[in-house]
């Protein structure tokens, strides 16, 4: 019967690419949140370069430190890329020419920051949505406007948990805003 080869301890392996997706982040000024899809990135570049692992040469850890480096110099020589891809210029910078006017000032409200930035916009779109919030807006009681500021920030448990109101009145509160709203026209997003 073939003997099947030993598998490393990759444990070592995981905290050395959870410490470089860290540092990778914080030197291309990325949000937080994307270390971990950065830790991912490394480590499967690590396990398709695992085949030419030679334990005689060096240790798991070097070998892998070695991987690390190079991918991450090839992720970040790509963010570099696509920063150089977007737009060069600040909303703040004045144009060449005139007397102070800033490019914040060229673009028109109806197209708003979004249009230059490739965005899609759509006026009646927009026109909807804002009637739909004002309809909410009538449609809520204005007893229940600090609920809703609190629950756009915390869960209703987290809320519940402040013991600022008593949990089972939370809910009952959502659901009666959740009524009226409907009574409004305005169904449930989920």
């Amino acid at each position: 019967m073939p003997v099947s080869p030993r598998l490393p301890d990759l444990t070592q392996v995981y905290t050395l690419a959870k410490r470089e997706a860290r540092r990778l982040t914080r030197s291309l000024r990325l949000p937080v949140h994307e270390a971990d899809d950065l830790r991912q990135d490394l480590l499967v570049d690590f396990l398709g370069r695992l085949p030419a692992f030679d334990p005689a040469k060096a240790e798991l850890a070097a070998f892998a430190m070695l991987c690390f480096r190079h991918a991450a110099g090839r992720i970040a020589r790509r963010v570099y890329q696509e920063r150089a891809e977007r737009h060069a210029v600040s909303l703040d910078d004045i144009i060449p020419g005139t007397e102070g006017l800033t490019l914040g000032a060229t673009i028109s409200e109806s197209e708003g920051y979004a249009a230059w930035c490739g965005q899609p916009t759509d006026a009646v779109a927009e026109l909807e949505r804002r009637l739909d919030l004002d309809r909410a807006a009538a449609a809520i009681d204005a007893a229940d406007h600090p609920l809703c500021a609190a629950l756009s920030q915390h869960t209703p448990h987290e809320f519940g948990e402040q013991r600022t109101m008593p949990r089972m009145r939370i809910y009952r509160r959502i659901r009666e805003i959740r009524l009226r709203l409907l009574a409004a026209g305005i169904p449930s997003a989920a």
